[in-house]
């Protein structure tokens, strides 16, 4: 289901994101009245959940401006103000129905589900076909009384299909449905979620329940093939399970949104300071007379603000406060001496209260395996001084450990969790032979664990032995926690970067069909092609990150395709491994005259094809990241996103289009450096970089240019793609500047930003002439 959320505070904003995301709803935000009128004539949304008190259009006018417009969606409103008269104009004004702040988020949750089941296609509470059950409520699915552990679009693909049984789906349909504006993906990646579905289905014994319509989509297939016969689902499940003793993580909805919500509070104290900070300011000025209307009706927003997300946290008693300030604030005329004393007296109270619940955060620290159990980062040691210092610097470089002190403790972990990353003591933690046979464990498994080692010694012998049992680093004891961070950090860098587009080019269609299962649990997308006549062309519309030949075709050899690929700029360092029957020296000659990068003897073996292949992409993507990234925030280098840069500009001249130049700087960075010292700095610049990842993800250009300044392109197609794109710009400025920061010394601080936004061709036709006029914009900041 898709859901807009019209709300223009953007912890609450956070909160609900967070919320309504983990009961697996799509969600877009719009930050006020008018962008989400925008939002609901451009797209469908099953529900509109909207504040009251929105900027430029309130939350009650913007519903009365849509049921007059025809709009039937269900609308729930949301409001701070507990009083009769503002229920019944927003009832009033068509919304179907209303909760108060502070929020409770499973009331909250109730009602959307209820509001859903009330639209114009009824909705049941759970959804039943034969053994097949999903609940809503509690976001499980079910077959024959077994859980299927399901991703959360493969959940949310699952209930579209069965609240819509015949129904046949595209994949444009989709994506329409299941993902937000901001969010689009490939259509392939539809593709992707049918076939995991499918496979988690026909593993419990739900087979062939979802069929394709030839030129259509899918849909749920009417006449279902249950397999249910004890001997079958043993083999199936024994299948499942070979070879890999550690499954995939999983955790309940609970655990997650509770998770989440301490990260929101990290996340967000420095903007609660900020808002506390407007009310002793405001205090002040009421002791010493000189309250201004502005600073007055200011602290009321701050208040209002504050009530409206304090209960969330837990904080019941911060809502009451903020409230009684507001309340007090927005009377009118002047305040007599009792509401100046009982203010004053209130936002100390308050003040005091978010010094506690700020200070709980800094000192909290995990004390137990189950406090930890979703960590993605895993250390075998007994040192307990390291883990203690490695949860400290986590907390700046945003990792999460999970420290374990026994190796059969954690074997135990590993049965039930599988982590992102296992740093493991290999001679202060037991009997190296069973720290060597669990990093083998590790490395073999599908898709392997990377594994940092930590050693006494420095002796050759060590490294090779290690390395040989598949561990991926190597540091000598003792180390820092700087050290393992930094070090894991590059390791998870590079494992992370194998999901990769394989393109295969081979006549025989069995090779095709054989490499696909073998690449696909790597997370590798491969593209096959029998025609050597069509591969130029679908070189350029793949745009692999490795190739793979086999060299005799007809047509043409993959030798001669191999020299082409070589001749051209674009593809000159493409990794590219042959296939071939032969292994005479004549032919291995050839393969690497022509340029080839590696060969693979027909028949091949599994492990040895993903051996060279994971190789190959590994030196192909650190060569990479040396030459066009920036090694401290990982985005592009001043060279290379320069020149993407002028890409874009060269695409959108073709196109008669827009590009938007963002140029974003550090303004103290080296007062920061000099203060407290470059550790503090470099934590600045990777948490910033972290950010602008994760807010520009659909193609934009991002680039480092050095001294605190970064840079984004964005081509703009549309007026109404301008407006949004100018709503995420706003949006990650206001992160930006909310980012609480610990120096190595325990002080805290934030970080003060600029910004120009320069649009491509109006205020400039070249990148330096759109940098200078930038620059100019700035120094006038």
């Amino acid at each position: 289901m898709k859901i807009l959320l019209i709300e223009d505070d953007e912890v609450l904003a956070s909160i609900l994101l967070q919320s309504l995301s983990q009961q697996y709803y799509a969600v877009e935000i719009a930050r006020d009245g008018q962008v989400g009128w925008e939002y609901v004539q451009n797209t469908s949304y099953d529900l509109i959940l909207t504040d009251v008190g929105l900027p430029k259009l309130d939350g009650i006018t913007l519903c009365q401006r849509l049921r007059s417009s025809g709009c039937s969606t269900p609308i729930l409103l949301i409001t701070a103000k507990d009083e009769t008269n503002d229920r019944i104009r927003g009832l009033d004004a068509g919304a179907d129905d209303y909760l108060i702040k502070p929020l409770n988020l499973e009331e909250l949750q109730a009602r959307v589900r209820a509001l859903l089941r009330r639209s114009d296609i009824p909705r049941p509470p759970v959804l039943e076909v034969g053994a097949l059950r999903l609940d809503p409520s509690i976001c499980e699915v079910t077959y024959n009384n077994q859980v299927l552990n399901l991703t959360p679009k493969e959940y949310s693909l699952l209930e579209l299909l069965l609240r819509n049984p015949s129904r046949v789906f595209s994949r444009g349909d989709i994506i329409e449905h299941l993902w937000t504006f901001d969010d689009p993906p490939q259509e392939e990646t539809v593709k992707s979620h049918i076939k995991w579905l499918r496979h988690k289905l026909k593993v419990v014994g739900a087979v062939d329940w979802i069929e394709n319509v030839y030129g259509l989509g899918y849909r749920l297939k009417s006449q279902k093939v249950i397999i249910s016969g004890n001997n079958e689902r043993e083999i199936t499940q024994k299948n499942t399970n070979h070879n890999s003793s550690i499954p995939n993580s999983s955790s309940s909805v609970e655990q997650q949104f509770n998770q989440a919500m301490k990260t929101l509070w990290s996340q967000y104290q420095g903007l609660m300071i900020q808002r506390m900070e407007v009310l002793q300011q405001a205090a002040s000025e009421i002791f010493s007379g000189t309250l201004t209307i502005e600073l007055r009706k200011s602290a009321g927003r701050e208040a209002h603000k504050l009530a409206g997300v304090l209960g969330m946290f837990e904080q019941e008693a911060g809502t009451q406060i903020a409230r009684e300030i507001e309340q007090i604030l927005d009377k009118n005329g002047e305040l007599s001496p009792a509401q100046k004393h009982q203010l004053i007296s209130l936002i100390q109270e308050l003040g005091k209260l978010l010094d506690l619940m700020t200070q709980k955060v800094v000192n909290q620290t995990p004390t137990s395996i189950e406090e930890e159990i979703n960590s993605k980062l895993l250390l075998i040691d007994p040192d307990l001084q390291l883990g203690s210092q490695l949860q400290q610097v986590a907390y700046s470089m945003e990792m999460q450990w999970q420290q374990i002190t026994t190796l059969e403790g954690a074997k135990n972990f590993l049965q039930t969790t599988s982590p992102d990353l296992v740093v493991l003591n290999v001679d202060e933690i037991g009997q190296r032979e069973e720290s060597l046979a669990l990093i083998l464990d590790l490395a073999t498994h599908i898709p392997p664990v990377p594994v940092l080692a930590l050693a006494v010694s420095d002796k050759l012998v060590d490294r090779v032995t290690l390395a040989q049992s598949g561990a991926r680093g190597f540091l000598v004891k003792p180390v820092t926690a700087s050290q393992v961070c930094k070090t894991a950090s590059q390791i998870l860098q590079s494992t992370r970067s194998l999901t990769a587009n394989v393109l295969v080019v081979d006549d025989d269609p069995v090779i095709l069909a054989a490499l696909e299962p073998m690449l696909k649990p790597w997370g590798m997308r491969m593209t096959g092609l029998d025609d050597p006549l069509r591969f130029w062309e679908v070189l350029q519309s793949t745009a692999p990150d490795l190739l793979i030949l086999d060299i005799e075709m007809p047509h043409v050899s993959g030798t001669e395709l191999c020299q082409t690929v070589r001749t051209d700029l674009q593809w000159q360092e493409l990794p590219i491994i042959f296939l071939t029957a032969h292994w005479e020296m004549e032919t291995v000659q050839q393969v690497f005259a022509a340029g080839g990068d590696d060969y693979v003897v027909k028949p091949f073996v599994e492990a040895e094809l993903m051996a060279r292949i994971t190789h190959r992409l590994e030196r192909s993507r650190l060569l990479q990241s040396l030459s066009t990234k920036d090694p401290l925030t990982g985005l592009a280098n001043q060279f290379q996103s320069n020149r993407d840069l002028q890409y874009l500009i060269a695409q959108a001249e073709k196109n008669q289009q827009s590009v938007y130049l963002v140029i974003l700087t550090i303004s103290d960075l080296r007062q920061i450096n000099i203060q407290y010292g470059h550790e503090a700095g470099n934590q600045v610049l990777q948490r910033w970089s972290r950010l602008f990842q994760s807010a520009f993800c659909c193609g934009e250009i991002l680039g480092y240019w050095g001294n605190g300044e970064f840079v984004v392109g964005v081509p703009v197609f549309t007026e109404t793609e301008r407006l949004v794109i100018n709503h995420r710009l706003s949006d990650i400025l206001t992160k930006l500047r909310q980012q609480v920061f610990t120096a190595p010394n325990g002080d805290r601080f934030q970080v003060s930003c600029y910004f120009a936004v320069v649009d491509y061709p109006n205020d400039g036709l070249n990148i330096h002439s759109l940098y200078q006029i930038a620059i100019s914009m700035l120094q006038h900041n």
